[in-house]
C-alpha cells in the first residue's frame, strides 16, 4: 500500500508542476482584485479619469435594454455618459456584494451582485466583469450588466 502512496503522490506532483504554468500565480488573483476595488473606489467624479484606465480601450459594455434590444458601449461612450451624469451633481455611487473570481491563465471573470446608489435609491442588479492580463497589466476588456425586475 506505501509504494502505491507513493506512485501517488509522485504523480500528483508531476501533474502540478506541468499544470501549475497554465494556471493563476497567486500574485494575479491579488491584482484582479485591485482592479475590482478600484472598478468601485474609483467611479466618482474627481476621479473618473483614473477609473477609465482600468478599461482596455476595446471594452465593450453590453446590457439589455427595456426594449428588447441589448445596448452595446464602448469605452469612450460609456465613460463619456459616466461623466454625464455625475456632472448633474446628483449622489451616486454603487456596492458589490457576493463577488466571486474565477481565475484562468491571465484570464479572469468576476461576477457579482450591485447596488446601484442614487440619491439613496437603490437599484440592484447583475454584474459581470471579464479581465486579461497584458504588457499594461490586469484590464477589463468586457462589462455586462443588467439591472434587476422592479
Amino acid at each position: 500500500m506505501r509504494h502505491v502512496d507513493r506512485r501517488l503522490a509522485w504523480i500528483l506532483l508531476g501533474c502540478l508542476t506541468v499544470a501549475a504554468p497554465g494556471f493563476a500565480r497567486a500574485d494575479d488573483r491579488g491584482a484582479v482584485d485591485a482592479v475590482v476595488a478600484d472598478y468601485i473606489g474609483l467611479y466618482a467624479g474627481p476621479t473618473l479619469e483614473r477609473w477609465r484606465t482600468l478599461f482596455h480601450p476595446a471594452v465593450v459594455v453590453a446590457f439589455p435594454a427595456d426594449d428588447g434590444s441589448i445596448t452595446t458601449r464602448g469605452l469612450d461612450e460609456f465613460v463619456e455618459r459616466q461623466r454625464a451624469y455625475f456632472a448633474t451633481g446628483r449622489n451616486i455611487g454603487e456596492r458589490l456584494e457576493n463577488v466571486r473570481v474565477d481565475m484562468g491563465r491571465r484570464i479572469a471573470r468576476v461576477r457579482a451582485d450591485f447596488i446601484f446608489l442614487d440619491e439613496g435609491e437603490k437599484r440592484p442588479g447583475q454584474l459581470g466583469l471579464h479581465l486579461v492580463e497584458g504588457k499594461d497589466g490586469w484590464k477589463i476588456v468586457a462589462v455586462v450588466f443588467s439591472y434587476d425586475a422592479m
